[in-house]
């Protein structure tokens, strides 16, 4: 579970769903935005089509592998190359603060 510098070719972004209040009406909106972008290893590790409501469904897991990304949660969610992607697991292999795994997948169309 190591990685070298070129490995990290692929630009992710991570979000969060902020708050932010309107100082003239009070008004609270929630949005994503992105509070760091980050080059990591993307690693295809699922693909299955499956039934549902009659309908063809695609589901993709992929694992993202960058450098330590400390305030990482699993309610964060990442965008990488124009798809969102759910955070399954976020996991610091041994606890040693170099790398952090994050398992996810994608967010289907229309959900968001």
């Amino acid at each position: 579970m190591s990685f070298t510098a070129r490995e990290l070719a692929k630009r992710v972004e991570l979000q969060d769903y902020v708050s932010t209040q309107d100082p003239e009406t009070g008004y609270i909106t929630r949005t994503w935005t992105t509070f760091a972008t980050v080059m990591a290893k993307v690693e295809p590790l699922v693909g299955r089509e499956y039934f549902a409501a009659a309908a063809i469904q695609a589901e993709n897991t992929v694992k993202f592998t960058m450098r330590y990304q400390p305030d990482l949660r699993p309610h964060h969610r990442l965008l990488y190359d124009g798809k969102l992607w759910n955070i399954q697991s976020v996991i610091n292999p041994k606890g040693r603060n170099r790398e952090t795994l994050v398992m996810a997948k994608d967010i289907a169309e229309g959900t968001i």
